[in-house]
């Protein structure tokens, strides 16, 4: 979802012009554009705890970063310390607080998770019979589970993907925060610019906008569209010249990224219209199925990747309180967690 302090920068009469799959277009409030409804509210919780999340991205995300995006859109450059670490936190989380993401992650879970099914019968097995299977053994074992695993969403964890979005985030913050890394600010006189859904495209150092492998690779390049006229290019490479301002093909590559990037729909000034030579994909972004092999262990397993620390303390509750069931819910059956834990 893309906060509507942004989308507002690209609407007139409060009002933006969306373009949907199959070419349909809408004049729509900026309140109902590329929003959905508790979508970041914990599903298991109640009260004030139920939109922590939501809380938190409204006071020390949207509230700071508001301002650091007004001044980037009228100009202000170069931004001091303070102001890039807050450029910096508002292209990461919109990075991960929306649908384009939520998908890969739902879509990487659902790829992974037979193989995870298959991991978990091994263990049982041993566990049931009181001793290491066969080489042979565990290989039947496990292709039998990866063949026979439920649906994943039998036993979804339903909080999984709220965690995800709080641990990449710290992931896609350190990223963006590498000294290799550079900030550009290109600008144009005219409306040249299209805004997906998902605020923020991802394009790849071969010049694709595809989802995997991985996400975040440290070679590619986050476009963030803060106007029609304004564009903010997170990137290793130093082939952007500033002074040469926001040219067509560079206003091209970033309308290119947000009909990728969009899970559903792409806004614009309705005064301006639709890029030429600019196609809206199809579908959405899809994760590409892996290929799956599986041979005996030659060694002993290493130790479990481990995430990065959560920093901030109010974020690092709302994880804790993700991680657990209420109160009242903690004699329930633990769930399988896919999403999550890879």
């Amino acid at each position: 979802m893309v906060p509507q302090y942004w989308l507002r920068a690209f609407a007139e009469d409060g009002h933006v012009l969306g373009r949907w799959r199959g070419g349909a277009e809408h004049r729509t409030p900026v309140r109902r554009a590329a929003v959905a409804r508790h979508f970041n509210t914990d599903p298991l919780a109640e009260g004030q705890r139920r939109v922590a999340l939501e809380t938190y991205l409204d006071r020390h995300v949207d509230g700071p970063c508001a301002p650091v995006l007004r001044a980037l859109r009228e100009g202000q450059w170069p931004l001091d310390e303070t102001e890039h670490a807050v450029a910096l936190d508002a292209l990461a989380w919109q990075v991960v607080r929306t649908q384009a993401f939520r998908s890969f992650d739902e879509q990487v879970g659902r790829h992974l998770f037979p193989a995870l099914w298959a991991q978990e019968a091994v263990g049982y097995c041993e566990e049931r019979l009181g001793r290491p299977l066969s080489d042979a053994e565990r290989l039947e074992v496990f292709w039998t589970a990866v063949r026979t695993a439920p649906d994943p969403s039998l036993i979804a964890d339903p909080r999984s993907a709220l965690r995800a979005v709080i641990r990449v985030f710290e992931r896609t913050r350190d990223l963006l925060a590498a000294p290799a890394r550079r900030l550009v600010l290109l600008r144009s006189v005219e409306p040249l610019l299209v805004l997906a859904d998902s605020g923020v495209a991802l394009r790849r150092k071969d010049g694709t906008f595809g989802i995997t492998p991985p996400l975040l690779p440290e070679t590619i390049e986050v476009f963030a569209p803060l106007s029609p006229t304004c564009l903010l290019i997170s990137t290793p490479r130093a082939h952007y010249l500033p002074h040469q301002g926001l040219t067509r093909k560079i206003a091209a590559k970033a309308n290119a990224g947000a009909s990728a990037w969009c899970q559903d729909a792409v806004y614009r000034l309705p005064s301006m219209p639709w890029p030429t030579h600019l196609p809206l994909a199809e579908t959405p972004l899809e994760v590409r199925r892996p290929r799956l092999s599986a041979v005996p262990a030659q060694q002993p397993p290493g130790p479990a990747p481990a995430h990065p620390e959560i920093r901030h303390g109010e974020l690092r509750a709302i994880l804790e309180q993700l991680s657990h069931p209420p109160t009242d819910q903690s004699d329930q059956s633990p769930v399988l967690r896919t999403g999550d834990e890879r």
